[in-house]
């Protein structure tokens, strides 16, 4: 699940004000940098990244890494946010954006990673093809590379096989006309199709994207956020019909506009609903539930439409970034940078996947022998994307998009026109997205 990227505009203007200021050395003659992620406490990666940071300052001695991490999302953007504001900017940070990274990449609060890549060419080529270029923000008027890609969500489609074999569906959907044939037949075999919380907005969000994705590609979902698209343009439109007719089809359960995550949840892994629209972290999630049904779980990727074949290898995978800080010391610098290395060795992902089957944007990673076998087939499946692209709102700085575009979206489920919704959502769009 994903949430805005506003939380932080509020300090951007400090932020550039106080830029140049850097954070103080360790004590003695020792480097510092500051670590700073989402990741902390008992959780499985939290542990492995204290191990890793730990080992690294053992092999470099004259390097203190301080790991300010927080794992509550509050907290930790308050955090992020007040240390932006006095100048302290970490050196190493998550934030959830790719637009919205503009204005820090202009003013030199982001370190453009295009020359340390370039300078090390076996470093960049472990990259997954394409995942570097998603935090290229040329297209926003900030030529270069301004974070790394750290972990991928990757979008698919989740089902019970034995819900799939009861209405007499004997292949996964490829194509939309697929998903739509088998949508009737759970119907007639009295089997709800999709499993969906409407309450919490980014569940139809995601599906909304993942349609998006499939009819206008990643180009186009990217001149939507630079505003060279328009939301009411006849193919955006389209997109919202479409998702809008999920609903006629019988795709969703009676009130699902007003059930939540837990329900949705609920219901797929009581097998009451044949599949939802998720992405790869669910996987551990549902390996620590207590389902009877785990066995009966798999995946396929979101279908495509024939009329768009060009789009079918558009992929929706949510990137999570790791930002280096642009207002250090040449010193610190070159120790963040080592520390970064350190971190994106095939070991050091390895043994972060291996310790909580997260997907990792990079290439020869396998899945721990020992892992289930869906988490096998994801890690196989996510080495095949070439194409792919985020939510339509990374690449926007409209602050408001997210919760207008979510909420015009749970609206129109429940009664707009998708041209209505459409107007809305530009609406908001022209009146708060900076110029």
């Amino acid at each position: 699940m994903r949430k805005g990227k506003a939380m932080l505009s509020v300090a951007l203007a400090a932020a550039m004000t106080l830029g140049s200021a850097v954070p103080a050395l360790a004590d003695g003659d020792k480097t510092k940098v500051v670590f700073m992620s989402r990741d902390s406490g008992d959780t499985p990666i939290a542990k492995v990244y204290e191990d890793q940071i730990a080992r690294f300052m053992e092999e470099n001695p004259d390097i203190e890494v301080q790991n300010d991490s927080i794992y509550e999302e509050a907290a930790y953007n308050n955090k992020l946010k007040v240390a932006l504001s006095t100048g302290e900017t970490p050196s190493i940070f998550y934030y959830p954006a790719i637009a919205g990274l503009t204005e820090w990449a202009q003013n030199g609060v982001l370190l453009d990673l295009t020359d340390s890549l370039d300078a090390d060419q076996e470093w960049k080529d472990s990259f997954l093809d394409g995942a570097l270029e998603t935090y290229d923000l040329s297209a926003y008027g900030a030529d270069g590379i301004y974070a790394l890609p750290n972990e991928l969500n990757v979008d698919a489609i989740f089902y019970n096989k034995a819900l799939f074999e009861k209405a007499g569906i004997t292949e996964t959907p490829q194509t939309m006309d697929d998903l739509y044939d088998a949508i009737d037949k759970l119907v007639a075999a009295g089997i709800t199709p999709f499993g969906v919380g409407g309450k919490n907005t980014w569940v139809m969000g995601h599906i909304f994207n993942n349609i998006l994705a499939k009819r206008i590609g990643r180009e186009g979902i990217i001149k939507l956020g630079t505003g060279e698209k328009k939301w009411t343009d006849e193919d955006v439109v389209e997109c919202l019909q479409i998702t809008k007719d999920l609903k006629e089809k019988g795709a969703f359960a009676e009130g699902f506009e007003g059930m939540d995550y837990n329900t949705q949840m609920n219901q797929f892994l009581t097998g009451e609903v044949a599949m939802i629209s998720h992405s790869s972290p669910i996987i551990p999630e549902m390996l620590n539930s207590e389902s009877e049904i785990l066995d009966d779980i798999s995946f396929f990727p979101f279908p495509y439409f024939t009329d768009k074949e060009e789009f079918k290898d558009t992929h929706v995978v949510y990137t999570s970034g790791w930002m280096i800080s642009g207002t250090m010391s040449d010193e610190e610098k070159e120790a963040t940078l080592k520390l970064v290395k350190y971190m994106t060795t095939k070991d050091a992902i390895q043994e972060r996947m291996d310790a909580a089957m997260r997907v990792a944007p990079y290439k020869d990673i396998d899945a721990p022998e020992d892992a289930p076998q869906i988490f096998k087939d994801m890690v196989e499946y996510t080495g095949t994307i070439s194409d792919s692209v985020g939510e339509y709102f990374d690449y926007d700085t409209c602050s408001t998009l997210v919760d207008t575009s979510r909420n015009g979206i749970l609206n129109m489920m429940l009664s707009d026109t998708a041209e209505d919704t459409a107007a809305t959502i530009q609406a908001d769009i022209d009146a708060n997205r900076p110029q």
